[in-house]
């Protein structure tokens, strides 16, 4: 059931499991970073694809169960446009990746992030609350993301910074958009035969470091103020983009 985990020595599961426990925290506190920083780690000592797959199953568990404390702050409108965006732009993302470069992708995209969080981080931001174009437009370019190096999520947590949403608007929109987002990948994934009983098996043996990781994550964020939410979303977010870098140059 284990076999491709069965020749990892001590320090690769050490790996894992700091790897499982920074994203579940990052996870409960802002709704998001979870899969990359899971991705990231994991794929420094194993099969990336696997990676993938076990992420995107925790992600789906990690919103169902958050799922009721953010409901009734879900901006539905906004992120069914942010979805209809991310829907028409993963196909051009996917043949992006076909054509180009990935670590070349990876590598632009994170030092794209990079620079906008350290932007946000000195004071700059939108104005005014952007309209339905620009939010469809965001959602495409998640999508582009998405489909071409699975960073898609990271352009939409900038965006929603920027535009100075409530910390519980931010968390909730993120939770609502990354399950729908992370269903239609792993809908994808199925198809082409790499999920299996060996990613479900595995997924469970994740999900008590995943909830304890979240219900610390969560308490922070109840204790959180609007400015230290941002700092710490911020911070994450050049975190994510540092440890996009290093796996583009690596």
């Amino acid at each position: 059931m284990f076999a491709p985990l069965a020749g990892l020595g001590p320090v690769a599961w050490l790996v894992m499991l700091a790897g499982l426990a920074v994203g579940a925290l990052a996870r409960g506190y802002s709704g998001f970073g979870f899969s990359a920083l899971l991705v990231a780690s994991w794929s420094l000592v194993g099969a990336p694809a696997q990676a993938v797959a076990v992420a995107l199953v925790l992600e789906l568990t990690a919103s169902v169960i958050q799922a009721a404390s953010v409901w009734h702050d879900i901006p539905w409108r906004r992120v069914g446009l942010l979805l209809a965006g991310a829907t028409v732009g993963t196909p051009f993302g996917t043949h992006l990746l076909a054509v180009a470069d990935v670590r070349t992708l990876r590598l632009g995209i994170a030092l794209f992030i990079l620079l906008a969080a350290i932007a946000l981080l000195a004071g700059i931001k939108l104005r005014t609350r952007q309209g339905t174009a620009t939010v469809a437009g965001v959602g495409f370019a998640s999508g582009l993301c998405n489909g071409a190096v699975a960073m898609g999520g990271l352009p939409v947590a900038v965006f929603l910074t920027a535009e100075g949403n409530s910390p519980r608007a931010l968390r909730a929109s993120v939770v609502a958009y990354f399950f729908l987002l992370d269903l239609v990948g792993l809908l994808f994934l199925a198809r082409e035969r790499l999920v299996g009983v060996a990613t479900f098996s595995l997924a469970a043996c994740c999900l008590p470091v995943l909830m304890l990781g979240m219900w610390l994550g969560g308490r922070h964020f109840l204790g959180a103020t609007p400015d230290g939410f941002r700092r710490v979303t911020l911070g994450l977010l050049v975190l994510l983009a540092v440890v996009g870098i290093v796996r583009a140059l690596v």
